[in-house]
């Protein structure tokens, strides 16, 4: 499995941000109440980071060999790590495009402008902890990886 790249990262955020500024403008623009997030958003994201780095927390150990874990459990690890990571660019995006819609009002909702950086800060929290988690879960790379990455012929191992 290839690791997170920059790119999708960005691009989710890009999505995010457009997709909320374009939906909140037409909300605004045909006389309805533009959408704010609740307060516990932002602290529930944090919490499901902290859970995230605490599921991951064993992996890392068995990849620095002192645990041994099953291979379905590292397996699901690093797919939430992913999606995570995603999830938190994504929402990152789209509060902080949220943050600039309120902030080009005329008038602009303090309550709003909370509810949204809190979003922001826990989407941060979430995408951070997704990238961590997500390192966790690499393997050290082992004799045969070495020897392919030269270009040489891995040595048969006595057995």
């Amino acid at each position: 499995m290839k690791r997170t790249t920059a790119t999708a990262l960005v691009a989710a955020a890009l999505i995010g941000g457009g997709a909320v500024w374009m939906l909140e403008a037409s909300l605004v623009m045909s006389g309805r109440v533009a959408i704010v997030p609740p307060l516990t958003l932002g602290p529930a994201l944090a919490v499901l980071a902290g859970a995230l780095l605490l599921i991951a927390w064993p992996v890392r150990q068995a990849a620095r060999g002192k645990r041994r874990i099953d291979d379905r459990h590292a397996t699901g690890v690093l797919g939430l790590a992913k999606a995570s990571a995603l999830v938190g660019a994504l929402l990152l995006g789209a509060a902080l495009g949220a943050l600039a819609f309120f902030a080009s009002r005329a008038v602009v909702a303090g309550d709003a402008v909370l509810a949204l950086a809190l979003v922001a800060g826990g989407s941060l929290l979430q995408l951070v902890a997704g990238l961590v988690a997500e390192h966790w879960c690499v393997l050290p790379p082992d004799d045969e990886d070495d020897a392919r990455a030269r270009g040489a012929e891995p040595t048969p191992s006595a057995g």
